[in-house]
């Protein structure tokens, strides 16, 4: 495997394991709020929602639509039917964050059953999440691997090497590297390193 491919490969899977902690960690803190064990820290699950509105949704998905998903429509129609399912998740990634985000107001708004609305909006987000991060690993990166040209891939490493990398430390972009640094910092233990407060 080239250079330029792995670092590409690579890049996108760290981006997927940011995002699948931030939300891995939104899904833990509600259960352990919901069963009585700590206080939800709101501008903590704030920083969440936009951590993942600031980064994947921003940054990563437009890469992929622009030069990933590009190049291998250029290079076969196979996957064509399978990008067109791709990006129509990514469009409608918006209105899954606004859902999180009215549930969250609401409940620190102090709005009944609001808590029960924001653990189902998380876990709804969450399905979609994995749904669409295992297409494109499993079936995507699998065709542009079969496809793509070394020049395609050079192209794809640089696009991608822009946006940094918050989970292995590749911060061009520091304030979303601090952002995630500072979500998992913030996070009570065990689901991140910051000290449990309870209710």
């Amino acid at each position: 495997m080239s250079d330029s491919k792995s670092m590409a490969i690579a890049t996108i899977r760290a981006e997927h394991r940011a995002l699948a902690a931030v939300i891995n960690n939104m899904k833990g803190v509600l259960a352990e709020v919901k069963a009585g064990r700590m206080q939800l820290d709101f501008p903590l699950f704030w920083s969440m929602i936009h951590y993942i509105d600031a980064f994947p949704d921003r940054l990563h998905h437009p890469k992929e639509d622009d030069w990933l998903f590009s190049r291998l429509r250029q290079r076969t129609h196979e996957a064509d039917e399978l990008i067109d399912d791709l990006q129509l998740q990514h469009r409608s990634e918006p209105l899954a964050l606004n859902d999180l985000r009215r549930w969250l107001g609401n409940l620190e708004a102090g709005v009944a059953g609001s808590l029960d609305g924001l653990e189902q909006a998380v876990s709804d987000y969450a399905e979609f999440t994995w749904k669409h991060l295992k297409s494109e690993e499993h079936e995507l990166l699998p065709l542009a691997e079969l496809h793509l040209t070394p020049t395609d891939w050079n192209e794809i490493a640089d696009a991608f090497g822009q946006n940094g990398d918050p989970l292995v430390g590749v911060d061009d972009d520091a304030a979303l590297g601090a952002l995630f640094h500072d979500i998992v910092r913030r996070t009570p233990a065990p689901l991140g390193l910051g000290s449990r407060q309870s209710s």
